[in-house]
């Protein structure tokens, strides 16, 4: 391992250690920190997060399967399930976090990547809560649109529906 590589990892060992003395030294602080940082978070999730994702989640009940929404202690979000058939649902977290006092967005569910960005806690506005649903609700939709394609223009006219699997390996 490069020796300045080295040198900047036991810093930051050093670095974490401290913090850890000063965490068991003087607990309260830590605790008060982040209960502060909390109540900020709560405070951005019922003005700025939820009443842009109520809007959307109202358009979309009844055309989805489930669309709800949830706001727990240190995270809120959108969570969407589109067909009785499917027994998972997608979720659009944002995720208040202490330690680092930021929000991390990120989309989650079977099918997602983990899409995850960070953004400052002043920097959250309606209009990136809004960007950032439509930007799931692409990926979404998107998922949804590769995995049940359209029937062709042939098999709309064919007269019985859809052709079956059978029908295509008779000669």
């Amino acid at each position: 391992m490069d020796q300045a590589n080295v040198e900047r990892l036991q810093l930051l060992l050093k670095l974490h250690e401290e913090g850890l003395e000063e965490k068991r030294l003087h607990p309260e602080a830590s605790r008060e920190q982040a209960s502060g940082f909390r109540e900020r978070f709560n405070g951005v999730v019922r003005s700025t997060i939820l009443p842009p994702l109520e809007e959307i989640k109202d358009l979309m009940v009844g055309r989805v399967e489930s669309a709800a929404l949830f706001h727990r202690l240190t995270a809120a979000g959108l969570k969407v399930k589109l067909d009785r058939w499917e027994d998972f649902e997608r979720s659009l977290l944002f995720f208040g976090d202490p330690g680092t006092r930021t929000i991390r967005i990120t989309h989650e569910g079977i099918g997602f990547g983990l899409l995850s960005r960070k953004v400052e806690i002043a920097e959250l506005t309606p209009e990136l809560v809004e960007e950032e649903t439509m930007k799931f609700l692409r990926r979404l939709f998107g998922d949804e649109q590769l995995r049940r394609p359209e029937p062709s223009p042939e098999d709309r006219g064919h007269p019985a529906g859809p052709r079956k699997v059978d029908e295509l390996v008779k000669m």
